[in-house]
């Protein structure tokens, strides 16, 4: 299993992101680290966890997906619940 940062923007005013975010929440480990981009522990790759997200979308959308290895991060005002699953899992 791997661990992908994904960072997205829906640029178009009153986007709905609850089904984007109920999307990214059905993978078995997950944590929001920052309003728009998640963590997601996977077998998928980056190319696959992108294209899955893409049905939740516009075309005029922004979406990064980037494998994480956690050999070093650094955080500031994160919960400790967050940062005790970046440890376990980064």
């Amino acid at each position: 299993m791997a661990v992908h940062w994904v960072n997205y923007d829906l640029n178009k005013a009153g986007q709905n992101y609850d089904e984007l975010i109920k999307h990214l929440k059905s993978y078995a480990s997950w944590a929001r680290p920052l309003k728009s981009s998640f963590f997601v522990e996977t077998t998928l790759s980056a190319d696959h966890v992108r294209d899955a997200i893409r049905k939740y979308i516009d075309t005029n959308d922004d979406v990064v997906v980037i494998r994480v290895d956690g050999q070093a991060w650094a955080s500031f005002g994160l919960s400790k619940e967050l940062t005790d699953w970046m440890h376990q899992n980064l």
